[in-house]
């Protein structure tokens, strides 16, 4: 039995886990170009593995947050026992315990990692006793987060952190420290700047392959309205009239990039000319797909993220 690979792909990205990350109310449409519908699904492959890449950092993040929240409640409230900021603490507690490692302890650890083609121990030796220290820094502050958790009262939910589906679910209560809760409101205003990004990225990719499905299709309505073909509409409309490059054109290009450039004109020439043609195809290309765009129906439902975004709008509003 022959498998279609496409469809397998299709059929993981379309069960990947909610990541909590998505404008709402969420459009399966997103376009509509002379009455024909562009979807989500009907973006590449690549696209849409990579929105998914993108949208698993948030998931992984989230499963991460509750750690970390409850670290830095710990870290704070034994601060403001001592009277000191949370950073004069992790300074007494952490940085001022490190030693830095010896040149024995460096070169030792250099043997171990080292891979083939590395440099000489010497050229880094600097950056390997600060990855050391570093990693020393990481262990004594995890060891410290641990000691300041075993001392307190910690209560922590054996339910997996989800993202909020209603303004209720962020009342939701993951960890009790010293009788203070965190809830889900707390874990996801953290997460707030990181969704941002990831809800730019996405848009981003979701709009540079929308806009290229736009004008296929729009070149495909055009070709079997005038009896021909996309190819031959794209020479006629684009390659034609690319315009020729000149010897001037080429070196003033030359003279203006010369410090970035790695060799004389007369060695780079050919490629700057083929640089400055495909510049003009582009140009043309952009051209003519704005010229079909005018003379039809183009309705684009897919719109900026809202930044910085808001919590309500994530979880608490109907899903289309």
């Amino acid at each position: 039995m022959t498998v279609c690979v496409i469809c397998v792909l299709s059929l993981l990205l379309s069960q990947t886990p909610n990541c909590g990350c998505e404008d709402k109310p969420q459009i399966n449409v997103l376009a509509v170009v002379n009455g024909v519908k562009i979807t989500k699904l009907d973006l590449s492959i690549d696209t849409r593995t990579q929105v998914n890449l993108i949208q698993e950092t948030v998931i992984t993040a989230r499963s991460q947050a509750l750690n970390q929240l409850v670290a830095r409640r710990l870290l704070e409230t034994e601060a403001k026992r001592r009277g000191l900021t949370p950073e004069k603490l992790l300074e007494l507690e952490v940085k001022a315990k490190i030693v830095k490692p010896t040149e024995k302890d460096a070169r030792a650890y250099y043997e171990e990692n080292k891979t083939r083609g590395a440099p000489e121990f010497k050229q880094v030796k600097s950056q390997i006793i600060a990855q050391m220290m570093k990693e020393e820094e990481n262990l004594r502050e995890r060891e410290f987060a641990n000691a300041l958790r075993i001392a307190a009262q910690v209560q922590v939910s054996e339910e997996f952190v989800t993202p909020p589906t209603s303004e209720e679910d962020l009342s939701r209560v993951f960890a009790t420290i010293n009788g203070v809760d965190i809830t889900s409101r707390d874990i996801e205003e953290g997460l707030l700047p990181l969704i941002g990004r990831v809800q730019q990225q996405v848009y981003d990719l979701r709009k540079t392959d929308l806009d290229l499905k736009i004008n296929d299709l729009l070149l495909e309505q055009e070709a079997k309205r005038v009896g021909t073909s996309p190819k031959a509409l794209i020479d006629q409309n684009v390659r034609m009239k690319v315009p020729i490059i000149t010897d001037e054109q080429a070196r003033a290009f030359h003279n203006e990039h010369k410090k970035s450039l790695p060799g004389d004109f007369k060695d780079l020439k050919f490629q700057i000319v083929q640089f400055l043609m495909q510049q003009e195809q582009q140009k043309l290309s952009l051209a003519y797909a704005e010229q079909l765009r005018r003379a039809s129906a183009v309705q684009i439902y897919l719109t900026p993220p809202q930044q910085p975004p808001d919590l309500r709008q994530l979880c608490c509003n109907p899903v289309d």
